[in-house]
């Protein structure tokens, strides 16, 4: 979100300044998996309009938008991040089947293209079978998360962006008309200051934008690469920048990037190290894919997801000239990226996206939300048992 809006405003001949407090592409923009998928993962179109009124209708439409202006940024900009744009999969168990159908022909209805798969034509495309339907969006696709972030700064810095890595911030001031930002390191007297953090920076937490904390919970997942996969062992399944993600709760998700390796992940849970992540991973792996053997995970990798508690995809903080939002919900490459854009134009007065904007005073549950996430991941293969078990028994 930050790379992205920084990028907007030095291209458009705005004075620039960048302050990371780490390096470049640390935290959630370098631990993805690298999906692109350009719609919600909790709610529907007719749901979030329904919950955000007149809001509602831009929001469909800026995320079902969101895939398709990021690769199409990637292009006019030549950003060099492995972007395949070859479409996302959303397949179905057959109990999740009703659900699946009703949010396609939502999606369709507000003007996006979409794929009815059957049951045999999801398996001959995706390679995984079981599957009693899926539905197809072609303006997915995949991509090298961090180097896509790498890349946003290189063409602000080009643009005349002054990038600061290793810079926490520690305040935020009102000054006159404008606002100091404070590090260890210095200060920037700034006109208006876009925080980007998405709300789980330790900064943030220490009272920059406090409602953002009081409203996320943090979601952590383990994310693997594996050996190449030899070209025998693969030709039933994606051959290009294909993605998949499937309804369970416990999510089945596996793409290849462009040395052939699988990426999948899981969610953490209570006990799980890395050692117990990885086989989790490679077992599962090879057996929905019907690979030969698991195969080997050479790279392991942990990170943290923002989730709202009231699971809207994007809310925003406005403080005068100080602007921040929550984009993620596992949907934080596309999302963040137009966010930051979005966030881009409010900060140059040329017009603002119209989000929900946080209720400050509003009790949520994401304190108790965030003490059980840790115990989800246990719980969510007998979620998807039970609900396989009512749909048969109906």
């Amino acid at each position: 979100m930050g790379t992205a809006a920084a990028a907007r405003l030095a291209r458009d001949g705005t004075n620039v300044v960048l302050l990371e407090a780490d390096r470049i592409g640390s935290g959630a923009s370098s631990t993805p998996g690298g999906f692109v998928v350009p719609h919600f993962s909790v709610g529907s179109p007719r749901e979030i309009i329904a919950r955000t009124g007149e809001t509602g209708a831009g929001i469909v439409d800026l995320v079902g938008r969101s895939a398709n202006m990021l690769f199409v940024r990637i292009r006019e900009l030549g950003l060099e991040c492995d972007a395949r744009q070859d479409g996302w999969y959303h397949p179905a168990t057959p109990a999740a089947v009703p659900r699946l159908e009703r949010l396609m022909d939502e999606w369709c209805e507000a003007g996006f293209d979409c794929e009815h798969l059957n049951a045999q034509d999801t398996a001959q495309r995706t390679g995984v079978e079981g599957y009693a339907a899926s539905w197809y969006a072609p303006s997915g696709g995949t991509l090298h998360p961090l180097r896509l972030c790498r890349e946003l700064v290189r063409t602000a810095r080009e643009a005349g962006a002054r990038i600061f890595e290793n810079s926490p911030v520690q305040r935020i001031e009102k000054m006159g008309t404008g606002y100091r930002v404070s590090t260890a390191q210095g200060s920037v007297l700034a006109e208006k200051v876009l925080v980007c953090t998405n709300g789980l920076s330790s900064g943030i937490s220490e009272g920059l934008v406090p409602p953002l904390t009081r409203t996320l919970i943090p979601m952590r997942v383990w994310q693997c690469a594996t050996e190449p996969i030899p070209a025998a062992d693969r030709q039933h399944l994606f051959q290009g920048g294909e993605c998949l993600s499937d309804t369970r709760r416990n999510l089945f998700t596996y793409r290849f990037d462009i040395e052939n390796r699988l990426i999948t992940g899981t969610f953490d849970a209570f006990g799980v190290d890395a050692s117990r992540a990885a086989r989790i991973m490679s077992a599962r792996l090879g057996t929905m894919l019907r690979l030969p053997k698991p195969p080997g995970i050479t790279h392991i990798w942990t990170g943290t997801s923002s989730i709202s508690a009231d699971r809207l995809p994007i809310s925003m903080v406005v403080d005068e000239g100080v602007l921040a939002a929550s984009s993620c919900n596992a949907r934080g490459i596309a999302l963040s990226f137009v966010v930051g854009e979005a966030l881009a134009s409010h900060a140059r007065g040329d017009g603002v996206q119209d989000f929900p904007v946080l209720d400050t005073n509003r009790r949520t549950t994401a304190s108790l939300q965030s003490r059980l996430s840790r115990f989800y991941a246990h719980f969510t293969p007998l979620l998807d048992w039970y609900e396989e078990r009512r749909a048969r028994n109906r």
